[in-house]
């Protein structure tokens, strides 16, 4: 069913962005396009298959407003069926899919691009198609200027781009030219109805209160904002695009094997922050992390452990690096014996350590395991406790041996660290009968030195 326009000028510059975009049908191969049954969502589908482009459709049915949801569906099935577009339909539980704290919209999302991913991979698709159009680029600006999002937020939506939670996939979105008025224009020309979805009339949503609350009041003292913000939101996504590019080049000069050398490139750029955030948050870093890193770098700091992105990572003399976290494999080999104090013979080296056995083995039982962010220690010949973190910067102990290293851990008292430090505790006296002898045996390290 191909249907012929009475508004050719509206007609035209829907499917002549679409065309723009995509190029040529015979060269853009199998496109899945997502179609709610919405105007949006309606008028491309029906431009695509207009232009002879190979799609199928996806409709998701969240089941969240009862009939009127299985309306849409119905709906969704005559049309595709008098297109003669093949439609795949998935019913979905939303509540049962969500995740702590995720909210419905979120939900929604979440479910419909990993539907969108599958579908591809199953069709043999080179793109999703999504009928986001000018306004919801307007919208999305605002509510990211509202979450103080960076350039990466205000730019809004792209017209190419990874399809998000699987970016072997591209996401593609012809009508981010068109307005919503013209979509529905465009249908109508051409005699094709679509379904309206009741929750998007109220503002039980954030997106719904931006849509019907901030810039209806905007617009009236504002003629021409919706051009104005989609033409800013523009030159975000050119200004982001020249950033990316520039990023990358700094990741190639500042970051190495996982590595990132925060104090040369702090010390190299006036725009550290941006810079460091742009490579950080590709790994899960917050901004408030990022500027921890940068404050311990400035103030020679070494030892912090920050966490971002299920990985661990420590800042050392200004080189942030990927660790593992307490599940490590040691790289040493510490020996544990118990002799007579009368058969003693003591050597003065790190790599051995005395303590008394009765001490020892009271209690609790003493516990190996990597250094932890806030670890301190009583130093043998010191009055006092002092950070972990201090004693490796002062015996300048490199990052990968300090990961490393098994601490003797005795009623969350560090009792030694092998190879570097041991504290005044269990120490072998005059009354002591047994005496627990521990040596540590020097391996390669993670970056393959001797130590």
């Amino acid at each position: 069913m191909l249907m012929t326009p009475n508004d050719s000028n509206v007609t035209e510059r829907v499917e002549a962005g679409v065309k723009s975009l995509l190029g040529a049908p015979g060269d853009a191969g199998r496109i899945v396009v997502g179609l709610s049954g919405g105007a949006d969502s309606v008028a491309l589908t029906v431009a695509l298959r207009r232009l002879g482009y190979d799609i199928e459709a996806l409709h998701c049915n969240y089941h969240l407003r009862g009939a009127e949801s299985d309306s849409d569906e119905a709906y969704v099935r005559r049309l595709c069926g008098g297109l003669g577009v093949r439609l795949t339909v998935c019913g979905l539980d939303v509540g049962e899919e969500a995740l702590p704290g995720e909210s419905v919209e979120m939900t929604c999302r979440r479910l419909r691009y990993a539907l969108f991913a599958e579908r591809a991979h199953i069709a043999g698709a080179s793109a999703v198609a999504v009928a986001h159009h000018r306004d919801d680029n307007v919208e999305t600006f605002f509510l990211n200027l509202m979450r103080s999002a960076g350039i990466a937020g205000l730019k809004g939506m792209l017209p190419v781009a990874p399809l998000p939670g699987d970016p072997s996939v591209r996401l593609v979105r012809p009508f981010l030219g068109v307005t919503r008025d013209m979509t529905e224009r465009y249908l109508g020309a051409l005699g094709v109805g679509f379904v309206v979805d009741s929750t998007n009339l109220g503002c039980d949503y954030t997106r719904n209160r931006v849509r019907n609350r901030v810039l209806p009041a905007i617009r009236a003292d504002f003629p021409g904002a919706d051009a104005a913000v989609a033409a800013s939101v523009s030159h975000l996504g050119e200004a982001y695009g020249f950033v990316v590019e520039m990023t990358d080049r700094l990741e190639r000069r500042y970051c190495r094997d996982g590595v990132t050398d925060v104090a040369a490139l702090s010390a190299d750029l006036l725009s550290a922050r941006f810079v460091l955030l742009s490579l950080l948050s590709k790994r899960g870093f917050s901004a408030e992390q990022v500027d921890d890193i940068l404050q311990c770098v400035e103030s020679r700091q070494s030892g912090r452990r920050f966490n971002a992105g299920g990985s661990c990572y420590l800042l050392d003399r200004g080189m942030l690096c990927p660790i593992a976290g307490d599940d490590v494999a040691f790289a040493y080999e510490v020996t544990v014996e118990r002799i007579d104090a009368a058969d003693l013979v003591m050597e003065r080296s790190n790599d051995v350590a005395y303590f008394d056995a009765e001490g020892w083995f009271a209690g609790r039982e003493v516990e190996w395991r990597p250094w932890r962010q806030g670890d301190t220690i009583s130093p043998l010949g010191m009055r006092g406790r002092k950070k972990l973190s201090d004693v490796f910067n002062d015996a300048k102990t490199p990052a990968d041996v300090k990961r490393a290293l098994p601490l003797a851990v005795k009623d969350g008292e560090v009792l030694w660290v092998p190879g570097v430090k041991r504290s005044r505790l269990l120490t072998v006296g005059p009354s002591t009968s047994s005496v627990v002898v521990c040596r540590l045996c020097r391996v390669k390290t993670p970056s393959g030195k001797i130590c």
